[in-house]
């Protein structure tokens, strides 16, 4: 494998994972919260939605870049 396709296929496996980091995330604000009286656990979820919202975008935006230096374009 030469580093041009090495370089792809860790994007692409960022990418994935930041895909299923989304999903999870997602699925914590959408559960049943613990109840506790300031909110914490719900404000937990919503930091983490944020954080794999944002490495979700970088890691594609990288891809994006890999894969259009790829292609010549």
């Amino acid at each position: 494998m030469n580093s041009h396709s090495s370089a792809e296929a860790a994007a692409l496996a960022r990418y994935v994972q930041a895909t299923r980091a989304v999903s999870a995330a997602f699925e914590a604000t959408r559960s049943e919260p613990e109840l506790d009286a300031d909110g914490r656990a719900v404000a937990l979820a919503l930091q983490r939605l944020d954080s794999a919202l944002l490495e979700l975008d970088t890691s594609q935006r990288s891809l994006d870049a890999i894969l259009s230096r790829a292609g010549g374009h």
